[in-house]
Formats: structure tokens, sequence, C-alpha cells
């Protein structure tokens, strides 16, 4: 037990540390709660949370600061879902399953560069695919208000969906693309570059980002 509780001890000041860490599926599903239990600390602020984070992390001089600053900072409009698991098939040797779990919405976000590489694969095939999908995408109130005025946006605004002109066959990621633009408080511009930064070449594209680093 005492070994387990140092384990995770370690797991949860790495993440902490570098965003991003590559793991077992099991020990990343019980780290979960852990990490959510230490931004939600990081986000009350306060003496007592302070010396609750301190006496389970490690790491003083780098993850305290980070917890109670950018940390708390980024994640003080949500109530939780602080990070998120992606499986990476079995380990070659013993064929444990292994995952990456990541703290979300930072700049190394696997859901973000997913996104936007598959933008880019479709931006290759379709020039000027991107706008078209980001028109298709689902829109908060205000915006759907100013669509409607401006007149400016393609397709039908219905219930807070413009209709038609997305071609993004998931759904998932079709939902996340106006995520990502509040998130990082992007406009169609920002993400038109951030894709064209990928230099897709045809059908074949350059690695973006490499899910074993631990860092982000």
């Amino acid at each position: 037990m005492s070994h387990r509780k140092s384990m995770l001890r370690n797991l949860v000041t790495q993440l902490i540390q570098h965003d991003r860490i590559k793991t077992t599926l099991p020990k990343a599903q019980e780290l979960k709660a852990i990490a959510d239990q230490m931004i939600t600390l990081g986000k009350r602020g306060d003496l007592h949370a302070k010396v609750q984070a301190a006496s389970y992390l490690r790491e003083h001089e780098t993850t305290l600061p980070k917890l109670f600053g950018p940390l708390a900072e980024r994640f003080k409009s949500r109530k939780g879902g602080y990070t998120r698991i992606h499986k990476m098939g079995n380990r070659f040797g013993d064929n444990a399953p292994v995952a990456v779990i990541e703290l979300i919405d930072g700049p190394g976000d696997l859901k973000n560069q997913m996104l936007l590489k598959t933008l880019a694969r479709q931006e290759a095939m379709t020039p000027g695919a991107i706008k078209e999908i980001v028109e298709g995408s689902p829109v908060t109130e205000a915006a759907t208000k100013v669509a409607s005025t401006a007149g400016t946006v393609a397709g039908t605004v219905v219930g807070g969906v413009k209709k038609g002109g997305s071609k993004l066959k998931n759904k998932a990621m079709a939902r996340h693309v106006p995520k990502i633009l509040e998130s990082n408080k992007w406009e169609l511009a920002d993400l038109e570059r951030k894709v064209a930064e990928l230099k897709i070449k045809g059908n074949k594209q350059e690695k973006i980002f490499d899910a074993t680093e631990t860092k982000a």
C-alpha cells in the first residue's frame, strides 16, 4: 500500500509538471480522480488548500506555483473534468494497456492537435474547407444572432446550430471546433494560420505531436 501511494504521488506530481504523461490505463484511471482533486485545491487557493496540496505533491518548488497559479487560472470557469485519457493500445512485451493522461486546454492538448490535423487534411483535399467547417459548427446564441443579422454565414441557423456546410464526418470533432476557438480566443484567421503551419503536402503531412513524450 505504501508503494502504491508513493507511485500515485509521483505520477500526479509529474502530470502537474508536464501537463501530460504516459502510463498504463489502470494507473491513468486512478490518477484522474486524484489530479482533479489537486486542481480543485488549486482553484480554492486558501491556506488550508495549499497545506493539503503540499502534503501530497512533491517537487514543491515547481508544482505548487503552477497549481495555484496558471492551472487555477486555466480552470477557474470549469466545474470539473480537468483531465482527459487517451488510450494508446497495448505495450510491447507484457501487452498491458497503455494510455496518455493530460490536463485539458493546455498548449499541447492532444484533442486540439488531432482536430488541427483533421482540419489540415480536409483543407489539403478541399481548399477553403476550414471556413465551411467552422460555419457549419454549433455556435453560441450570441453568434447565432450576429450571423442571422449580418447574413454572412453559409447555411441555415436552426436551434442554435448552423445546418449545412460542415464536412467533418466525426460529429464529436465537429462539436469541438467552436470549443477550440473559444478556449484559445481564436478567430477563423487564427485557425487557418495554425492549420497552415502543419505544412500539408498532398495527402502526406508532418508529425505534429508525439503522444509518448511527457512534456506538453
